[in-house]
């Protein structure tokens, strides 16, 4: 300890030089917009591709969970090939509106209320905002964050997400969005209680908007909620303490297709009329 002591003593010039540049740099950047913007996205950077670097080594060692999530995706694409082989008439392929992108997963947060996912393509790969994510079993988030090479996405996880969806059987509409408390289940709100909603009962995306077309399975619901202010003796107040009730409304428990805690290769939503869907907005 004695000698550490010393040799900082012969050395107290370099070491009071660094401390005053550390210090210098530090106000730089706390003074200068325009400094602390590039050392904030030189950091993002880093750590994007630190997280890159990082799954490529973790997949090795996950190469037989890996493998068998592409033969359950294989047989899946598989079936449904062959229900539009057995159609008699389908649309042709210059109809389609959306295009998929396939992209990694680096980065998911799942211990916030506001979590985000970061995939590995970029603006050179062209990502843009307000682009739909999703899994070989259904939905994962929308893209607000690009850079050159990363994505940032909010997950469906995320308390300010919200989703148009509707229910499968009897394509009543309600939007989709998650109360902060299970990483498996979601809440389809504004659905008038006399909606026939059963246990079991198949959700998916309602295409209201070009982030996701119609028909994307989201989940099942789980469990049925109907408040009533003169007999709620079925409601559990402590376990939905969350959930803004509205009279005459039902509040439906969806649980999700996707395993938030197991996600690796996606697929990145564009959709082709978007521009002209924008436009005729304004």
């Amino acid at each position: 300890m004695q000698q550490i002591i010393d040799y900082i003593i012969r050395k107290k010039d370099v070491v009071v030089y660094l401390i005053l540049l550390l210090f210098s740099f530090l106000l730089i950047i706390n003074s200068n917009y325009f400094h602390k913007s590039k050392i904030l996205l030189f950091s993002n950077n880093i750590t994007n591709y630190t997280f890159d670097k990082l799954s490529f080594f973790n997949e090795y060692f996950e190469l037989q969970k890996i493998n068998s999530i592409l033969n359950e995706e294989n047989l899946f694409l598989k079936s449904q090939l062959e229900k539009i082989v057995n159609k008699d008439f389908i649309d042709s392929l210059e109809n389609v509106s959306f295009k998929y992108k396939n992209a990694k997963v680096i980065s998911n947060n799942l211990s916030s209320f506001k979590n985000h996912l970061v995939i590995n393509k970029g603006l050179k790969h062209g990502l843009k905002n307000e682009m739909g994510i999703v899994s070989s079993k259904g939905i994962v988030g929308i893209i607000n964050r690009t850079s050159k090479n990363y994505s940032s996405a909010m997950s469906v996880l995320n308390i300010d997400t919200k989703i148009n969806a509707k229910i499968k059987r009897s394509s009543y509409f309600g939007t989709l969005e998650w109360d902060g408390i299970s990483n498996r289940h979601l809440l389809l709100n504004d659905i008038p209680e006399t909606a026939d909603i059963k246990v079991g009962d198949s959700i998916i995306t309602g295409g209201m908007s070009l982030i996701f077309p119609e028909g994307i399975n989201i989940g099942v619901v789980s469990k049925v909620i109907n408040y009533n202010k003169e007999d709620n003796t079925n409601l559990n107040v402590v376990e939905y303490s969350k959930i803004q009730f509205r009279e005459n409304y039902l509040n439906i428990e969806v649980k999700l297709h996707t395993d938030m805690n197991n996600l690796n290769n996606v697929y990145v939503i564009e959709s082709i009329n978007r521009e002209e869907f924008n436009n005729i907005k304004k």
